[in-house]
Protein backbone atom coordinates (compact mmCIF):
# COMPACT_ATOMS: atom_id res chain seq x y z
CA UNK A 1 0.00 0.00 0.00
CA UNK A 2 1.34 3.44 -0.89
CA UNK A 3 2.19 5.71 2.06
CA UNK A 4 -0.39 8.31 1.07
CA UNK A 5 -3.14 5.76 1.61
CA UNK A 6 -2.30 5.30 5.31
CA UNK A 7 -3.08 8.62 7.13
CA UNK A 8 -6.47 7.31 8.33
CA UNK A 9 -4.70 5.34 11.06
CA UNK A 10 -4.00 8.26 13.46
CA UNK A 11 -7.61 9.39 13.23
CA UNK A 12 -8.82 5.95 14.31
CA UNK A 13 -6.59 6.03 17.38
CA UNK A 14 -7.07 9.74 18.15
CA UNK A 15 -10.68 10.35 17.15
CA UNK A 16 -11.18 12.29 20.40
CA UNK A 17 -9.20 15.15 18.83
CA UNK A 18 -11.82 15.79 16.13
CA UNK A 19 -14.63 17.32 18.25
CA UNK A 20 -12.17 19.64 19.97
CA UNK A 21 -10.64 20.69 16.67
CA UNK A 22 -14.05 21.38 15.12
CA UNK A 23 -15.14 23.38 18.16
CA UNK A 24 -11.98 25.49 17.93
CA UNK A 25 -12.42 26.09 14.21
CA UNK A 26 -16.06 27.12 14.55
CA UNK A 27 -15.25 29.46 17.42
CA UNK A 28 -12.80 31.53 15.34
CA UNK A 29 -15.23 33.31 12.99
CA UNK A 30 -17.58 34.13 15.85
CA UNK A 31 -14.83 35.83 17.82
CA UNK A 32 -13.64 37.74 14.76
CA UNK A 33 -17.16 38.86 13.92
CA UNK A 34 -17.96 40.00 17.43
CA UNK A 35 -14.84 42.12 17.83
CA UNK A 36 -16.10 45.09 15.78
CA UNK A 37 -19.54 44.81 17.36
CA UNK A 38 -18.26 45.72 20.82
CA UNK A 39 -19.22 49.17 22.09
CA UNK A 40 -15.63 50.24 22.71
CA UNK A 41 -14.59 49.26 19.18
CA UNK A 42 -17.59 51.04 17.64
CA UNK A 43 -16.93 54.21 19.63
CA UNK A 44 -13.27 54.28 18.64
CA UNK A 45 -14.12 53.54 15.01
CA UNK A 46 -16.65 56.36 14.87
CA UNK A 47 -14.20 58.81 16.42
CA UNK A 48 -11.58 57.79 13.84
CA UNK A 49 -13.86 58.12 10.81
CA UNK A 50 -16.21 60.96 11.78
CA UNK A 51 -13.94 63.20 13.85
CA UNK A 52 -10.85 63.17 11.65
CA UNK A 53 -10.28 64.03 7.99
CA UNK A 54 -7.94 62.80 5.28
CA UNK A 55 -5.04 64.64 3.72
CA UNK A 56 -3.81 67.13 6.26
CA UNK A 57 -6.92 67.70 8.41
CA UNK A 58 -5.90 65.34 11.18
CA UNK A 59 -8.52 66.36 13.74
CA UNK A 60 -12.00 67.76 13.28
CA UNK A 61 -13.03 69.97 16.18
CA UNK A 62 -16.75 69.45 15.57
CA UNK A 63 -19.02 66.77 14.18
CA UNK A 64 -20.65 67.52 10.82
CA UNK A 65 -23.57 66.07 8.88
CA UNK A 66 -26.32 67.18 6.50
CA UNK A 67 -29.20 69.03 8.21
CA UNK A 68 -31.66 68.63 5.35
CA UNK A 69 -32.23 66.68 2.13
CA UNK A 70 -29.25 65.93 -0.10
CA UNK A 71 -29.85 66.97 -3.71
CA UNK A 72 -27.38 65.14 -5.92
CA UNK A 73 -26.61 66.10 -9.50
CA UNK A 74 -24.62 63.66 -11.61
CA UNK A 75 -22.31 65.26 -14.17
CA UNK A 76 -21.78 62.23 -16.37
CA UNK A 77 -19.32 63.37 -19.02
CA UNK A 78 -17.27 60.23 -19.66
CA UNK A 79 -17.69 56.46 -19.60
CA UNK A 80 -20.71 54.17 -19.75
CA UNK A 81 -23.18 56.88 -18.83
CA UNK A 82 -26.38 54.80 -18.39
CA UNK A 83 -24.58 52.21 -16.27
CA UNK A 84 -22.85 54.86 -14.15
CA UNK A 85 -26.15 56.67 -13.59
CA UNK A 86 -27.75 53.44 -12.41
CA UNK A 87 -24.85 52.67 -10.05
CA UNK A 88 -25.18 56.11 -8.46
CA UNK A 89 -28.95 55.71 -8.18
CA UNK A 90 -28.65 52.35 -6.43
CA UNK A 91 -25.94 53.54 -4.02
CA UNK A 92 -27.72 56.77 -3.04
CA UNK A 93 -30.92 54.84 -2.41
CA UNK A 94 -28.95 52.41 -0.23
CA UNK A 95 -27.36 55.22 1.80
CA UNK A 96 -30.72 56.91 2.28
CA UNK A 97 -32.22 53.64 3.48
CA UNK A 98 -29.45 53.10 6.03
CA UNK A 99 -29.27 56.64 7.42
CA UNK A 100 -32.95 57.52 7.12
CA UNK A 101 -31.79 60.76 5.51
CA UNK A 102 -33.39 61.87 2.21
CA UNK A 103 -31.17 61.84 -0.88
CA UNK A 104 -32.66 62.69 -4.25
CA UNK A 105 -31.14 62.93 -7.71
CA UNK A 106 -31.82 66.30 -9.34
CA UNK A 107 -31.02 68.09 -12.58
CA UNK A 108 -30.59 71.58 -11.07
CA UNK A 109 -30.00 73.35 -7.75
CA UNK A 110 -27.85 70.57 -6.27
CA UNK A 111 -25.97 70.69 -2.97
CA UNK A 112 -23.94 67.58 -3.90
CA UNK A 113 -22.30 67.31 -7.31
CA UNK A 114 -20.82 64.00 -8.47
CA UNK A 115 -18.59 64.34 -11.52
CA UNK A 116 -17.72 61.32 -13.68
CA UNK A 117 -14.81 62.42 -15.85
CA UNK A 118 -11.39 61.54 -17.28
CA UNK A 119 -8.33 61.44 -15.04
CA UNK A 120 -6.70 64.32 -16.92
CA UNK A 121 -9.72 66.52 -16.15
CA UNK A 122 -9.68 66.03 -12.37
CA UNK A 123 -7.53 69.04 -11.48
CA UNK A 124 -9.61 71.31 -13.67
CA UNK A 125 -12.86 70.16 -12.06
CA UNK A 126 -11.33 70.47 -8.57
CA UNK A 127 -10.24 74.05 -9.29
CA UNK A 128 -13.80 74.96 -10.32
CA UNK A 129 -15.74 73.14 -7.62
CA UNK A 130 -13.58 72.81 -4.49
CA UNK A 131 -11.71 75.12 -2.16
CA UNK A 132 -8.03 75.11 -3.04
CA UNK A 133 -6.26 74.05 0.12
CA UNK A 134 -3.48 71.59 0.88
CA UNK A 135 -5.84 68.65 1.40
CA UNK A 136 -7.20 68.93 -2.15
CA UNK A 137 -3.70 69.21 -3.63
CA UNK A 138 -2.55 66.11 -1.72
CA UNK A 139 -5.65 64.16 -2.70
CA UNK A 140 -5.14 64.97 -6.38
CA UNK A 141 -1.57 63.73 -6.12
CA UNK A 142 -2.09 60.62 -3.99
CA UNK A 143 -5.71 59.54 -4.33
CA UNK A 144 -7.70 57.77 -7.03
CA UNK A 145 -10.94 59.68 -6.54
CA UNK A 146 -11.75 62.82 -4.59
CA UNK A 147 -14.47 64.12 -2.28
CA UNK A 148 -14.82 67.35 -0.37
CA UNK A 149 -17.57 69.02 1.66
CA UNK A 150 -18.15 72.47 3.13
CA UNK A 151 -19.96 73.42 6.33
CA UNK A 152 -21.68 76.49 7.73
CA UNK A 153 -21.12 78.19 11.09
CA UNK A 154 -23.23 75.48 12.77
CA UNK A 155 -21.00 72.75 11.27
CA UNK A 156 -23.83 71.50 9.08
CA UNK A 157 -22.77 70.20 5.67
CA UNK A 158 -24.10 72.61 3.06
CA UNK A 159 -22.28 71.59 -0.11
CA UNK A 160 -20.19 68.68 -1.36
CA UNK A 161 -18.37 67.60 -4.51
CA UNK A 162 -17.14 64.19 -5.63
CA UNK A 163 -14.84 63.69 -8.62
CA UNK A 164 -14.36 60.18 -10.01
CA UNK A 165 -11.94 59.62 -12.89
CA UNK A 166 -13.76 56.80 -14.67
CA UNK A 167 -10.81 55.72 -16.80
CA UNK A 168 -8.24 55.72 -13.98
CA UNK A 169 -10.48 54.17 -11.31
CA UNK A 170 -11.55 51.38 -13.67
CA UNK A 171 -7.92 50.73 -14.66
CA UNK A 172 -7.13 50.34 -10.95
CA UNK A 173 -10.19 48.15 -10.36
CA UNK A 174 -11.58 50.75 -7.96
CA UNK A 175 -14.55 52.34 -9.73
CA UNK A 176 -17.22 50.82 -7.48
CA UNK A 177 -15.04 51.46 -4.42
CA UNK A 178 -14.90 55.14 -5.36
CA UNK A 179 -18.66 55.44 -5.74
CA UNK A 180 -19.39 53.66 -2.46
CA UNK A 181 -16.68 55.26 -0.33
CA UNK A 182 -16.89 58.85 -1.56
CA UNK A 183 -20.69 59.01 -1.30
CA UNK A 184 -20.43 57.63 2.23
CA UNK A 185 -17.70 60.08 3.20
CA UNK A 186 -19.67 63.16 2.15
CA UNK A 187 -22.48 62.00 4.44
CA UNK A 188 -20.23 63.07 7.34
CA UNK A 189 -17.67 60.27 7.65
CA UNK A 190 -14.67 61.92 5.97
CA UNK A 191 -11.68 59.96 7.18
CA UNK A 192 -9.90 56.73 6.21
CA UNK A 193 -8.17 54.66 8.86
CA UNK A 194 -6.31 51.36 9.02
CA UNK A 195 -7.57 51.08 12.61
CA UNK A 196 -11.14 50.45 11.42
CA UNK A 197 -11.83 46.97 10.06
CA UNK A 198 -13.68 45.53 8.21
CA UNK A 199 -14.62 48.77 6.46
CA UNK A 200 -14.78 50.61 3.15
CA UNK A 201 -13.00 53.43 5.04
CA UNK A 202 -9.89 51.27 5.45
CA UNK A 203 -7.59 51.64 2.43
CA UNK A 204 -5.88 48.36 3.30
CA UNK A 205 -9.18 46.48 3.22
CA UNK A 206 -10.35 44.46 0.22
CA UNK A 207 -13.94 45.60 0.76
CA UNK A 208 -15.52 47.36 -2.22
CA UNK A 209 -18.96 47.62 -0.64
CA UNK A 210 -20.33 48.75 2.71
CA UNK A 211 -19.69 46.29 5.54
CA UNK A 212 -21.69 45.65 8.68
CA UNK A 213 -19.38 48.02 10.54
CA UNK A 214 -19.94 50.74 7.94
CA UNK A 215 -23.69 50.22 8.31
CA UNK A 216 -23.44 50.91 12.04
CA UNK A 217 -21.18 53.96 11.54
CA UNK A 218 -23.68 55.48 9.09
CA UNK A 219 -26.55 54.73 11.49
CA UNK A 220 -24.65 56.46 14.28
CA UNK A 221 -23.92 59.52 12.13
CA UNK A 222 -27.65 60.20 11.71
CA UNK A 223 -28.88 59.10 15.12
CA UNK A 224 -30.72 61.91 16.99
CA UNK A 225 -28.39 61.54 19.98
CA UNK A 226 -25.71 63.19 17.82
CA UNK A 227 -26.01 66.71 16.46
CA UNK A 228 -23.87 68.85 14.13
CA UNK A 229 -21.49 71.08 16.03
CA UNK A 230 -20.78 68.61 18.83
CA UNK A 231 -17.19 68.53 20.01
CA UNK A 232 -15.26 65.27 20.14
CA UNK A 233 -15.95 64.98 23.88
CA UNK A 234 -19.66 65.59 23.33
CA UNK A 235 -19.79 63.01 20.56
CA UNK A 236 -18.00 60.44 22.70
CA UNK A 237 -20.45 61.10 25.54
CA UNK A 238 -23.49 60.77 23.24
CA UNK A 239 -22.43 57.57 21.46
CA UNK A 240 -23.44 55.14 24.26
CA UNK A 241 -27.05 56.35 24.01
CA UNK A 242 -27.06 55.83 20.24
CA UNK A 243 -25.37 52.43 20.52
CA UNK A 244 -27.89 51.27 23.12
CA UNK A 245 -30.74 52.12 20.75
CA UNK A 246 -29.09 50.40 17.79
CA UNK A 247 -28.33 47.32 19.86
CA UNK A 248 -31.91 47.16 21.12
CA UNK A 249 -33.40 47.04 17.62
CA UNK A 250 -30.87 44.54 16.28
CA UNK A 251 -28.95 46.96 14.06
CA UNK A 252 -25.61 45.84 15.51
CA UNK A 253 -26.21 42.11 15.82
CA UNK A 254 -27.81 41.95 12.35
CA UNK A 255 -25.67 44.63 10.67
CA UNK A 256 -23.92 42.23 8.30
CA UNK A 257 -27.26 40.99 7.00
CA UNK A 258 -29.10 44.31 7.00
CA UNK A 259 -26.40 46.18 5.10
CA UNK A 260 -27.07 43.91 2.11
CA UNK A 261 -30.72 44.98 1.71
CA UNK A 262 -31.09 47.04 -1.50
CA UNK A 263 -27.30 47.24 -1.71
CA UNK A 264 -25.12 47.86 -4.73
CA UNK A 265 -23.48 44.50 -4.04
CA UNK A 266 -26.83 42.73 -4.36
CA UNK A 267 -27.68 44.78 -7.46
CA UNK A 268 -24.39 43.71 -9.04
CA UNK A 269 -25.13 40.07 -8.22
CA UNK A 270 -22.04 39.67 -6.04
Amino acid sequence: MRPWHTPLQPVRHGHWLLPGLMLWLFSLPLSATERWQRDDYLVQSFMEIAMKREYGHEQQEHFSRWPGPVRLKLVNEFGDKPLQAEVVKVQTRHLSRITGHPIEIVSDNPNLTLIMTRHKQMASWAARTMRQDESVRIALKEGICLANFATNARYEITRATIIIPVDYSRAKGRFLDCVVEELSQVMGLPNDSDKVFPSIFNDSSIDSFLTGLDYVLLKLAYHPALQPGMTADEVRAALPTALKALRANGDIAQATQRVQVDSLKRWAGL
